[in-house]
């Protein structure tokens, strides 16, 4: 190193004899210097990339959240640290450097405390983060009933009757052997569908063969209308009571889509929440009437929750935000959800004159009146409209 740092001083000497040893000897050092900096440059750049690399591998790791968090903040204070250091040099733009660690360490606590308030308590209590996306959500499912009930003929909420309303309860029994059949169509000229863009999501691209139409509208064959909730709005005895099916509903969660779009299930019945993707999920409930959660869901994970109060919900995963499924509490059995088909059927209803409601995620609720002879069909085609 000596000699070499000779043989340089010699040639430049030579070349600039003009020049003072002490000139020639600062220029000899700094030029030195810059070389280790360049070279350290290099360095942090490589492990920079490397802990990269690290932090992408960790997000598959079936860990439990505090040490996922944990290990998060490891990764990223090791890479803060690296380019802290690696530019304290710079004398004349340390306060500037400073300045940007303490934003730094500002938004990162602001990140860990938006992800920790994201997680519902161990108790089951909504946290703050889910409080607020309980109120949006909240808000637009009244903006979806308001939007329904503007349209009805004659049909409003119990307790609330319009003089014009003349529904009477004429069911006596709970149930009986009355049938209601038959297909929701849509009326008039279909609007564009978009894409769901997962360019973010590759494996869940790939599993579609490109990006999948939004289910906010699905239409089959002859314009059939899928996800569609038809349930009994009015009509039982206030008296009847329905015990819950000891059946398990599922919500699956596959090529980055909640399957299916719209469930409903019978107070007092469970959902499993499923996870059959090719990556995380993590299922975030915007229930009010039921405790709301937010919980990571791995590959092949599940989670089962019970739901003992009517209400009408959807669930969304934050990680991929054009996940979006719809869950209706019905407090009894007579209900259903219609596939492509548009076909439903609502059996065992007792003689009487009932309320249906139908359901639309966009288009809020319509309803129309039918009449039921117990142990006898009755056949319908309701056919929805944007307007009607």
């Amino acid at each position: 190193m000596t000699t070499n740092r000779n043989k340089e001083f010699e040639y430049l000497k030579a070349r600039h004899p003009e020049i003072t040893d002490e000139t020639i000897n600062a220029f000899i050092d700094d030029k030195t210097h810059d070389h280790v900096h360049v070279k350290s440059y290099v360095f942090v750049f490589l492990a920079l990339g490397v802990l990269t690399v690290v932090t992408v591998a960790a997000s598959y790791l079936d860990i439990p959240f505090s040490v996922a968090i944990f290990l998060g903040l490891l990764i990223a204070s090791v890479k803060a640290s690296l380019v802290a250091l690696i530019f304290m040099h710079l004398n004349d733009e340390r306060k500037v450097i400073y300045g940007f660690l303490g934003l730094t360490v500002l938004f990162f606590t602001v990140m860990i405390f938006l992800t920790l308030t994201g997680e519902a308590n161990t108790l089951g209590e909504p946290s703050i983060a889910v409080q607020m996306a309980n109120d949006e959500a909240i808000a637009k499912i009244k903006e979806s009933d308001h939007h329904g009930d503007a349209h009805d003929d004659g049909a409003h909420d119990d307790g609330a009757h319009d003089d014009g309303d003349t529904f009477q309860v004429t069911a006596i029994q709970a149930s009986g052997d009355g049938i209601v059949r038959g297909k929701v169509v849509w009326s008039g000229p279909v609007p564009k569908i978009k894409d769901v863009d997962m360019g973010s999501a590759p494996g869940c691209f790939d599993i579609h063969g490109g990006n999948p139409k939004s289910e906010t509208l699905v239409l089959g064959d002859d314009d059939a209308l899928a996800n569609i909730l038809v349930r009994v709005r009015r009509g039982l005895p206030s008296t009847a009571s329905y015990t819950a099916p000891s059946s398990v509903a599922e919500i699956d969660q596959y090529g980055c889509v909640y399957k299916p779009h719209v469930l409903a299930i019978q107070k007092g019945q469970s959902i499993n929440y499923k996870n059959s993707d090719v990556v995380p999920h993590n299922v975030h409930t915007l229930s009010e009437a039921n405790s709301a959660f937010n919980k990571a869901v791995n590959m092949g994970g599940a989670l089962e929750y019970t739901y003992d109060t009517e209400e009408l919900f959807f669930v969304k995963c934050d990680i991929h935000p054009w996940m979006k499924a719809w869950v209706h509490v019905v407090d009894h059995p007579f209900f259903t959800v219609t596939k492509e088909d548009g076909q439903f059927e609502i059996a065992g209803l007792p003689d009487g004159q009932f309320e249906l409601e139908f359901w639309h995620e966009r288009m809020g609720t319509r309803h129309q009146i039918v009449t039921v002879a117990d142990g006898q069909l009755t056949e319908l085609e309701y056919r929805f409209t944007k307007d009607n």
